[in-house]
């Protein structure tokens, strides 16, 4: 009797926790200037970078070619480093071919300025945690670089309230919220109400494009969010 008491429990939960979880792992391919500058100081330079992850989240290297709409403007060398040549705007290019054949771009305008410009700022990213099951999950964030390292803070706003009940839960970060694999485990949640911060180390800002929220146990999603 006291095994089916546990066995029923365990359903119970496991329902519980799937609700309106998504079966599917399988993401749109996403590539992306993960750095964008709007401005640049006439003969500066400054070093884009970019992110590709295909259909199932995970980062893939892959050749990028790389244009500039007016080089008498400013260039942008094989590798993305952008050269300001002469004042005016210009528009810079980066493209791959997907896996699956498809040609994907993102672009930035740049404008060249005799102005003194500083890109090397820190940045900071926010989003909402929704839930995807029947557990209280909800909240804002912000997410930021910490200066002088390769470490990011993981701020969790006052208005953040999850259930207490549902046992093993985990944040990650990841770039499709559909699966834990080829995530970053940040840890067990542990907190469940109100602000707290995690520290999250050798990971940049626009390594990930999402927050998960997954119940180990049952190997479950319980909430996301974007990052933004």
């Amino acid at each position: 009797m006291k095994h089916l008491s546990i066995l029923l429990l365990s359903i119970f939960l496991l329902q519980s926790c799937i609700q309106d979880d998504i079966i599917d792992d399988r993401v749109d391919a996403s590539f992306s200037i993960t750095n964008p500058i709007s401005e640049i100081t006439l003969s500066d330079t400054f070093q884009l970078t970019t992110k590709y992850t295909d259909n199932v989240g995970k980062t893939v290297t892959t050749n990028i070619t790389w244009s500039s709409s007016n080089e008498m403007i400013a260039t942008v060398s094989n590798s993305g480093l952008v050269t300001a040549v002469a004042q005016g705007q210009t528009t810079i290019m980066a493209s791959i071919v997907s896996e699956e054949g498809e040609t994907i771009t993102d672009e930035i305008v740049v404008t060249v300025t005799m102005d003194q410009v500083d890109n090397n700022t820190t940045q900071e990213k926010t989003g909402t945690i929704r839930t995807t099951s029947s557990y209280v999950l909800e909240g804002t964030f912000t997410l930021r670089e910490i200066p002088n390292t390769n470490n990011l803070e993981l701020v969790i706003n006052d208005n953040y309230r999850a259930s207490s009940s549902l046992p093993g839960l985990y944040i990650y970060l990841t770039n499709n919220p559909n699966t834990v694999n080829n995530a970053k485990e940040i840890q067990a949640v542990r907190v469940f109400n109100g602000a707290h911060t995690y520290i999250i180390e050798d990971t940049g800002i626009n390594d990930f494009s999402h927050i998960l929220y997954w119940c180990k146990p049952f190997s479950v999603k319980v909430g996301e969010a974007e990052i933004q």
